[in-house]
């Protein structure tokens, strides 16, 4: 008798996947396992109408990506037509929602549907997943044998915890859930917070509005302005990169290059950490020169403490115009007509704006209940994690964007990669492994884990004296739960799953994936069944060494200096304020602001 095929080695059983959230990284997932997988299901369920996640979600006025349009992409799929160096929100949905449309990943994808609970049965060996179809209030009772988290980082609004907010009969409005339908024309506007959103907001809002009062209760870093016109491209370069892709690819490369080169920036004293904020500081007085404004304005910590704003001095120039008021206090408390500032002065406006950010807390906003435990209140009490993608002791579930993934040091969407792949060798794994129940990260991994990341912690900017999403707004809160290290850091030790971190459990013999010992390259009528003899040894490196050498091209590029930004050393020693032409990784625009190597050398941070 021949043998049969579902005897092979490593033969592909049924594996069912349901991914919580459509934003960059479960759209990501769908594909991946679109593009090397066969058997499977997924469902991908977002509580929103449409996919994009954050995108869809932040929709305030002004609001646009921190990063250079061209590389908040993914890396294998650029958009060559974006209209500006830095998209707006409805630009960058509209890429997310076209890769969607392009590669048929609607069919896994069920918008307006908000998971309510997710349990684990242990006597099932799979994930009970409730759910709630917001178009028809039907509850649905779903199941998976992995589920993975891609709710997001930026996902849940975070209005001000303080008394009275209730009492104020005007209008309120969140940066995180804007309601785009009101209008700010000749209304008297009070903006709690200074951070990313507000310093988009201000400008955005201060040509219609009759009066806005920003308040400020802590400053942070911001870098020139691309141009006097938000970094548009003309019709002519656009057309260019439509036509040349290598042009395109040489600008996202150029751009990497310059925000992979610059991590020792977030080093606690280091020559790059101290060229940058003396730049900064330097260029801001010249552009402020105001005692008052450079006192509250300019920070006394480390540059990348907080997240540190592009395109920021329009912001800066927005303050000082006519019918702008500044306060430099936080807000104490809601009044009917308006709020109390720190100071005890009362403040009245038509509308308030919470540009407060969001709940970085990672608790999820459903139960995750495995074993007695609900990760809500575990992550509550203290955030753990395994290098972004893992919870411990939690069975068969995988996170996008979970605590210690690199947020604010580098790329993020290639680290969204980097563990989409990850993902998918657990996937890979659990699918060709026919008696494999579950497997979750070790406890003690997690502990040894933790303990390196609050060492290392203390060397990196983020312990110095601010608030920040990584120590939930507390300075000397929590472990700052971004990755303790550069973007590339994160892609090497993402790179090789470390199985010595993770239990296995099995039913039956771990070793039934053996099969009757036929290989998957006899079942294949065309493959090369000598495939292995060759000319030369052309196989990889074997040693991780030898591997990253490979992977990071070694020796196509000149020498450069190591954790060395010259394009700084040279701005910071002569800074000036001219008109000029900047030229942003090879696309010239023109800016009344400061010298271009200033903007090379950090706008992509």
């Amino acid at each position: 008798m021949d043998p049969l095929r579902e005897n092979a080695i490593y033969h592909e059983r049924f594996v069912k996947v349901i991914c919580v959230g459509a934003g960059a990284s479960g759209i990501l997932l769908a594909y991946k396992l679109k593009r090397s997988f066969n058997n499977y299901s997924l469902t991908v369920y977002d509580k929103n109408p449409e996919v994009s996640g954050t995108w869809f979600e932040n929709r305030y006025p002004g609001c646009a990506c921190d990063v250079p349009s061209h590389n908040y992409t993914y890396s294998f799929e650029p958009k060559p037509d974006f209209s500006s160096v830095y998209a707006g929100s409805k630009e960058i949905k509209g890429y997310f929602q076209e890769f969607v449309a392009k590669y048929g990943l609607q069919k896994f994808i069920k918008t307006s549907h908000i998971v309510t609970e997710t349990q684990w049965s242990e006597e099932k060996g799979q994930w009970e997943v409730q759910v709630q179809d917001l178009s028809t209030g039907k509850i649905i009772h779903d199941w998976c044998h992995i589920l993975i988290h891609a709710t997001g980082y930026l996902n849940k609004p975070a209005w001000p915890k303080l008394p009275g907010i209730e009492k104020y009969k005007g209008i309120k409005l969140h940066s995180a859930d804007y309601d785009e339908s009101v209008s700010l024309e000749g209304k008297t506007v009070l903006l709690i917070g200074a951070g990313s959103s507000a310093v988009q907001i201000l400008p955005a809002i201060q040509p219609v509005v009759k009066r806005a009062k920003i308040f400020i209760r802590s400053p942070v870093w911001v870098l020139p302005d691309i141009s006097s016109e938000s970094g548009k491209y003309s019709p002519e370069q656009i057309k260019k990169f439509v036509n040349d892709p290598q042009a395109v690819l040489e600008l996202r490369q150029n751009n990497e290059r310059t925000m992979n080169s610059i991590f020792t920036m977030y080093m606690k004293d280091t020559i790059l950490q101290e060229q940058c904020k003396n730049l900064l500081t330097t260029t801001t007085r010249k552009l402020l020169q105001d005692e008052e404004m450079e006192r509250h304005l300019i920070p006394d910590f480390a540059v990348g403490c907080k997240r540190v704003i592009p395109s920021g001095y329009k912001y800066l120039s927005t303050l000082k115009k006519e019918n702008i008021d500044v306060v430099y206090s936080g807000v104490a408390s809601f009044t009917e007509e308006g709020c109390i500032s720190d100071d005890g002065q009362s403040h009245e406006g038509d509308v308030i704006i919470c540009a407060t950010g969001f709940d970085t807390s990672y608790v999820p906003s459903y139960p995750v209940l495995a074993g007695g435990r609900n990760l809500q209140d575990e992550w509550r009490a203290s955030v753990t994690g395994y290098m972004g993608v893992g919870i411990s002791e939690f069975p068969n579930t995988l996170t996008f964007l979970g605590p210690y993934t690199p947020v604010s040091n580098g790329p993020t969407l290639v680290a969204v990669e980097a563990q989409a792949d990850y993902i998918c060798s657990f996937v890979d794994r659990y699918q060709t492994e026919p008696r494999l129940r579950s497997f979750r990260p070790k406890r003690g991994a997690c502990e040894d884990f933790g303990a390196h990341v609050a060492r290392a912690m203390e060397r990196l900017v983020w312990t110095d004296r601010c608030r920040n999403s990584h120590n939930n707004h507390a300075v000397g809160g929590r472990v700052p739960t971004t990755w303790p290290g550069s973007t590339l850091h994160y892609l090497e030790a993402l790179r090789e799953p470390r199985a010595e971190d993770w239990e296995f459990a099995y039913d039956g013999n771990r070793f039934a994936w053996l099969g009757d010992g036929v290989s998957q390259t006899e079942w294949d009528p065309t493959s090369d069944l000598g495939y292995y003899i060759r000319e030369a040894d052309d196989g990889p490196p074997g040693s991780r060494r030898g591997r990253t050498l490979v992977m990071a091209k070694t020796g196509t590029q000149p020498t450069r200096p190591l954790h060395r930004q010259p394009k700084l050393a040279m701005a910071e020693e002569k800074p000036k304020v001219v008109v000029n032409e900047i030229p942003v990784s090879g696309v010239s625009l023109k800016t009344d602001k400061v010298n271009g190597t200033l903007v090379d050398g950090l706008h992509n941070s």
